[in-house]
């Protein structure tokens, strides 16, 4: 029976195939092919272009500009054109094709990269990360898309809307323009992804125009045995290159898979834990898995009155109990109010009669105290976080001053310079103007990052300091245009010049660190080394200071 069904299948199949053949203007095709693969000022031109809107598309983070730069690049034309030579055998048209495929792509990958070393913007943008981890999806992507677009070149039908959403679909000019931005920023990971995922949609385009090609009639010019055997042999190497491609793919593709899953299962785990009714909702999350296996989640929550650090740390247990893993757990709470604003009542209640009113113990009349006060502080800190950004306040005191009705606030501010008095004027006026009273603020700044002491004679960053400057990228992710001084004190004596050169060493071994694990751009970085500190030891001090502060 299954025998019978498949006779009846391979006889409908060679019955449409013939009528398809019978349907398609050959000659047309061909003199196409032959036009895509000749070489002119033009073409180079216009492939250039749609290069330069897609890496500015890139660099900006838009959509719209890298979909018309894919509409604009003319690539596809001569990557058609190799699928026809693959099924036809035709040595002429296979030069020419290879040919300006390879002129096309070194041309991309030099305006681009020389374009990018020159942008003054050079962060990796999402829509760049995003080209530089091909999976198994893009792969079927291009060859579905490559299917479409043979058919419509072959056919003729819906030409005019096949073929846009074609080279849309396939993408092949923004993956070759980032990775002329890698090699523009002296990123080989992004290099590396960007033309690996280009590779991956030439691979698949040629495929599946060579399938459809071969269905439409196009063969070998000769019908001898020996061009049939050395389509067989073409075939064979364009789908062992295909095997080859997809096992990355499908780690790629398992990567994505995972990381997913641990997304969702962290989401579930916090909601369970900081989401409870009338009380706090989860806002939202980021999370990092860093190189120790450990994951380190900052989640921000709106509630109406701020959790317990038992709570926090019962909620962390929870969450690390859950995923298995070591975590780092950040919690910033956003008090809100409940409900909606009450209006004030017409007419004010009467007054209590004094023998109604509960008398309070005097501890009860400080606790009471403490907490308003306390309460009323919390957003006098939150606005000076604001104005202050992305310096924060890591602790606070008030002081009652004599019989006079201003305030003193103690401040601890992480930041790595004094403010200024211009600074400390508007602060207090912004205090003032908030509680209703005189504010007079008493301010101490600590470190962002602590001073790093490292061993005698090393340049290895411990896993203490890792976590120690984990605290500039937090900083980043709140103000992009900081920059960081890291400035090397030299082991005593500071005279030998193995001493300079290890201090140099542990210098560049921070930034290092800062750069790849912190994400902070190279070209915010200053190292520099100093003499050494009263005690001698190996210190490495970093500050992060505005751009303006520091001079390259």
């Amino acid at each position: 029976m299954v025998k019978i069904f498949w006779d009846l299948f391979v006889k409908r199949m060679r019955r449409t195939r013939t009528d398809a053949v019978d349907h398609v203007n050959h000659e047309a095709v061909i003199n196409g092919v032959f036009q895509e693969v000749e070489i002119t000022p033009w073409y180079f031109l216009v492939l250039s272009l749609a290069n330069l809107i897609a890496l500015m598309g890139l660099i900006v983070n838009s959509a719209p500009v890298i979909i018309g730069a894919m509409l604009i690049s003319p690539l596809m034309g001569p990557i058609l054109s190799t699928g026809f030579a693959f099924v036809t055998g035709n040595r002429i048209i296979w030069r020419k094709a290879l040919g300006k495929i390879f002129l096309s792509v070194a041309l991309t990958l030099i305006v681009a990269a020389v374009a990018s070393y020159f942008s003054p913007l050079q962060d990796v943008t999402t829509e760049i990360a995003a080209r530089t981890k091909p999976n198994l999806y893009d792969l079927l992507i291009a060859i579905f898309a490559g299917l479409a677009g043979a058919v419509a070149i072959c056919t003729k039908k819906n030409f005019i809307t096949i073929v846009p959403g074609v080279a849309i679909a396939t993408a092949v000019i923004p993956p070759l323009s980032v990775a002329g931005f890698g090699i523009g920023t002296g990123s080989f990971s992004i290099l590396a992804g960007g033309f690996f995922l280009f590779f991956t949609n030439f691979v698949a385009i040629i495929i599946s125009t060579c399938a459809v090609l071969f269905f439409f009639g196009f063969t070998p010019y000769s019908d001898s045995g020996l061009e049939k055997t050395a389509l067989k042999k073409r075939m064979v190497f364009l789908v062992s290159v295909l095997f080859v491609i997809c096992i990355p793919l499908i780690y790629t593709l398992q990567q994505s898979i995972t990381k997913l899953g641990l997304k969702k299962k962290i989401s579930t785990t916090l909601k369970s834990q900081l989401d409870r009714p009338d009380v706090s909702h989860l806002s939202t999350f980021t999370y990092q898995e860093k190189s120790d296996k450990s994951i380190e989640i900052s989640a921000v929550i709106n509630t109406t009155r701020y959790l317990s650090e038992k709570e926090i740390s019962s909620a962390e247990k929870v969450v690390e109990g859950t995923l298995g893993r070591r975590i780092e757990f950040h919690l910033e709470q956003i008090r809100v109010q409940p409900g909606g604003l009450k209006e004030e009542p017409a007419i004010k209640p009467a007054i209590t009669p004094l023998l109604a009113v509960k008398q309070r113990l005097p501890e009860e009349k400080v606790t009471d105290a403490r907490t308003e006060l306390q309460e009323v502080f919390f957003g006098v800190t939150e606005k000076i976080d604001t104005y202050l950004s992305p310096s924060l306040v890591r602790s606070f005191s008030i002081g009652l001053p004599g019989r006079g009705s201003s305030v003193t606030l103690a401040l601890v501010i992480q930041r790595d310079y004094a403010l200024s008095d211009d600074e400390l004027r508007l602060l207090e006026k912004a205090s003032s103007d908030e509680t209703g009273v005189p504010v007079h603020l008493d301010v101490k700044t600590i470190p962002f990052i602590p001073p790093l002491v490292f061993p005698h004679q090393s340049v290895e960053v411990s896993e203490e300091m890792k976590r120690s400057l984990l605290a500039a990228r937090q900083v980043f992710e709140r103000d992009p245009d900081m920059s960081v001084l890291v400035e090397s004190r030299v082991e005593s004596p500071s005279r030998l010049r193995k001493n300079r050169l290890y201090a140099t060493d542990r210098a560049g071994s921070v930034a290092l660190y800062l750069k790849e694990t912190c994400g902070v751009p190279p070209d915010r970085i200053r190292i520099q080394t100093s003499p050494p500190a009263k005690d001698g030891r190996p210190t490495v001090i970093v500050s992060i200071l505005p751009a303006r502060n520091i001079r390259h």
